[in-house]
């Protein structure tokens, strides 16, 4: 594994990318960038996660129709947002809305078969590879987004299941755009630490 960043370095510059080059990502980096996903820590040592690569353009234009489709149902029924949501959420759009040009496109899946029954033991199960995933990612270079299109009923998750060919006891938890970065951004705005660390007690 290439040793250009340093852990620390790669977590507190990763940032959500939605804009990306059509450029391919080799072999040799997307099986690095799984390897180290599958390295996470899951309930009981389970390791229930599948996940789905779609590099297919035309695969990822019919994810993309009910993704979309969704998404604006959602935007279209919310209100009062912020300028700042707002800007945000217009990047989600374009970027769902170029879905074919993505690269790569990862659904994170959960096999319930392979993990406890109570929801925080799954998602607890799934998230920490995603991480790894997207930490793994920066360090080659490569820029991900993380979002939730396709992971609930009301983002179009039976859809995407039935184009994929997911069995019904894979639940889909999120999924990963993964690219080369078309844009350059900053390190990441957070708050500081004093501001909810509790020490001993709240």
């Amino acid at each position: 594994m290439p040793s250009e960043m340093s852990v620390l370095d790669g977590i507190n510059s990763l940032r959500s990318i939605r804009k990306f080059k059509p450029d391919r990502i080799p072999e040799d980096k997307l099986k690095i960038v799984l390897e180290c996903a599958s390295k996470a820590a899951s309930g009981s040592n389970t390791q229930p996660w599948e996940f789905v690569v779609v590099r297919d353009a035309k695969v990822k234009a019919r994810l993309k129709e009910p993704m979309l489709r969704t998404w604006l149902e959602r935007l279209a029924s919310g209100s009062g947002m912020s300028p700042g949501m707002r800007d945000a959420y217009d990047e989600a759009t374009e970027m769902l809305r170029n879905t074919e040009t993505v690269p790569v496109i990862v659904y994170c899946c959960v096999d319930l078969n392979r993990v406890g029954k109570s929801e925080e033991v799954r998602y607890a199960s799934i998230y920490p590879a995603v991480q790894n995933l997207m930490l793994a990612a920066q360090a080659l270079g490569l820029a991900t987004c993380l979002t939730a299109h396709g992971s609930t009923p009301t983002r179009g998750e039976p859809e995407v299941k039935k184009v994929l060919g997911i069995p019904e006891h894979v639940k889909i938890a999120c999924l990963v755009f993964l690219g080369y970065p078309a844009v350059k951004l900053g390190l990441p705005k957070r708050k500081p630490i004093e501001k909810f660390t509790h020490y001993d007690h709240w």
